[in-house]
């Protein structure tokens, strides 16, 4: 019975008050934020699937980085540009840029055809190699420097014959 007992309603200038008002602001702010979860987790939805993969696609998608292929990022063009001198300092930054820029490029050349000192020993292993094994030959064969004066008919080639 007492749940039955019905309250008074308060008077339009009690309502008007700012504690009141601030009451009923809170009130309909909590009324609101419960009303928003409500909603929230009734959108949530979960996907139950224990034990199962989930399914690859069928189709394969290859991606190319760029459908123009650039030699170099370094070719490109400064940012500001001048024309007949309208802005000679742009102008002077653009020069220094690529004279820098041809600078590193040719830089980069002379290091890769530059030898290293590695192979410029390997190099020159085999030259003396072949210079020796040139010079052994002569002198097996006579034709190296000999002390009399005559030439010798021998000579270093092989005669292969065909088997026709």
């Amino acid at each position: 019975m007492a749940d039955n007992i019905h309250k008074k309603a308060l008077s339009g200038k009690l309502l008007t008050m700012k504690f009141m008002q601030r009451q009923q602001e809170q009130e309909t702010r909590k009324k609101l934020e419960q009303e928003q979860v409500r909603v929230v987790t009734e959108a949530h939805w979960v996907l139950d699937r224990k034990g199962e993969e989930a399914p690859k696609p069928k189709f394969q998608v290859e991606i190319e980085p760029s459908f123009l292929q650039m030699d170099s990022v370094e070719r490109s063009s400064v940012g500001r540009v001048s024309f007949q001198k309208f802005n000679e300092n742009v102008e002077k930054t653009a020069t220094k840029v690529v004279g820098q820029q041809q600078l590193d490029r040719e830089l980069k050349r002379e290091r890769q055809m530059e030898v290293g000192d590695e192979e410029m020993a390997k190099e020159l292993a085999l030259s003396n190699k072949a210079k020796k094994a040139k010079t052994s030959l002569n002198s097996i064969s006579g034709g190296g420097s000999g002390n009399s004066g005559e030439k010798k008919k021998f000579s270093n080639r092989r005669v292969v014959k065909s088997k026709n």
